[in-house]
Parts: C-alpha cells; sequence; structure tokens
C-alpha cells in the first residue's frame, strides 16, 4: 500500500490571515485572534453599600477639614454661605483632599476584603492630589520673576504642562510605593482620572490667581469629595 504525504512548504502570504477573517464573516463563523499577554488589572463591580460608605467618609473628611480651615480662617460657619469665602492655598488644598481621600478609603474598607486596593488606590488620588500642586506653585513663583509675567496665554500653557507632568509623575511615584518590586501592574492615568484632576487644575489655577478661573475654587471641597469616594470605592 502506497501512502501519499503532503509535503507543501509553499510560504504563508503576508494577507492570508485577512482573507481568512473575511471569509469567517460571510460563513459567519467566529474568528479568534491569536491570544497576547498583557498584564492587565481585573474589574470588579462594586457593591452599592460599599459606594454608600466611601462617599459619607469622603463627605466627613472633607466637612472636618473644612471646618478646621475655617476655623484657622475665622470665618464663623453658621451661615452656609461663608463657606464660600473660604481661601485655598497649598496647604488646605492637601488638607482637604488628603482628609477626604483617608475618610472614602476607611468608609469603603468597612467590610471589604479589598483593603489593600483601597489603600492602594488611596495613595494614588493622595499623590495625583498633591504633586501637580507642589510642582505649580514655585513654577508659578518662577514665572512671576520673568519677563513674560503678564502673558497671560502663556502662564495657562506653563500651568497645563507643569500639571500633566505632574499628573504623569504622581502615577509613577504612587506605584513605586505601592509596588516598589513591580509584581502587579502598574495603576495607569485613565480619562476618568483627568476628569477627576480638574481640583489640580483649579487649585493650580487659583494659586496662579488666573482672572474668572480662580474663581472656581469656591467648589473644590466638592472636587474632593469625589477623590476619597473614587479611592475607597475602587476595588
Amino acid at each position: 500500500m502506497l501512502s501519499q504525504i503532503n509535503t507543501n512548504n509553499t510560504p504563508q502570504k503576508p494577507f492570508n490571515k485577512f482573507k481568512s477573517l473575511s471569509y469567517a464573516k460571510k460563513a459567519h463563523l467566529t474568528y479568534a485572534p491569536p491570544k497576547r499577554s498583557y498584564r492587565n488589572h481585573n474589574r470588579e463591580a462594586v457593591e452599592t453599600h460599599t459606594k454608600v460608605k466611601s462617599f459619607i467618609g469622603s463627605l466627613t473628611g472633607v466637612g472636618l477639614s473644612t471646618m478646621l480651615v475655617a476655623k484657622n480662617q475665622k470665618i464663623n460657619m453658621s451661615n452656609p454661605l461663608n463657606f464660600f469665602k473660604l481661601k485655598y492655598g497649598v496647604k488646605e488644598m492637601i488638607a482637604i483632599s488628603g482628609l477626604g481621600i483617608i475618610g472614602g478609603v476607611l468608609g469603603g474598607m468597612m467590610g471589604s476584603d479589598k483593603k489593600k486596593e483601597k489603600m492602594n488606590e488611596g495613595v494614588f488620588q493622595f499623590m495625583n492630589a498633591t504633586v501637580p500642586l507642589l510642582l505649580v506653585h514655585p513654577t508659578t513663583e518662577l514665572f512671576d520673576k520673568s519677563k513674560y509675567k503678564n502673558n497671560l496665554p502663556l502662564r495657562i500653557g506653563v500651568i497645563l504642562a507643569t500639571l500633566l507632568a505632574g499628573m504623569k509623575g504622581a502615577a509613577v511615584l504612587s506605584n513605586y510605593i505601592n509596588d516598589p518590586h513591580d509584581k502587579v501592574p502598574d495603576r495607569k492615568l485613565t480619562l476618568m482620572d483627568s476628569v477627576a484632576n480638574i481640583d489640580d487644575a483649579v487649585g493650580a489655577f487659583s494659586i496662579a490667581k488666573i482672572p474668572v478661573i480662580s474663581q472656581l475654587e469656591k467648589v473644590l471641597p466638592l472636587i474632593f469629595v469625589w477623590c476619597g469616594y473614587r479611592a475607597g470605592q475602587n476595588n
């Protein structure tokens, strides 16, 4: 008995995989591309009670720190409208954001088995709220001593560039603190982080005394509540 052996060694054409995909679509077949290995985070749904506790914890931390700032500035908070009279410098913003994040993390950790993850997210949020501000303050002072100090568009551009550098630096620093031996995937900056980082922008423009925009500092405590909430409910 003779047997035939196919010895076709014709090299595969570079566009064959696209033809295979096209054929699979026409034949209503499922085409699965080759799997690739990535270091990804696992996303888990957050329970409603965890979200509530995180929000309450963050609100409590921001509320207490805001009252301390008001007392230090001799502002009577018996009138709720005096809330908008508070002035925010670097120290005030770091204190309020820090206590808000601590409160959010502690609230989210209650009854949760993701305590380590929430602590790591708390570090990330705190670094993200403080490092950019710490860079903006000296940058603004140097700019005020330059011959371009009255150039408003340039001032805004310098501040935004400093904020972006600070956000990137904060991410790198927090990842190193949380995972110095690089055993787990890094926490990456996301679009939601950029939205939440409006507190950095508002704070920076407030410190730099940019007209109109700096008036948004009045809502900074509300933004800090959001940062603390994100840290506490993160899994």
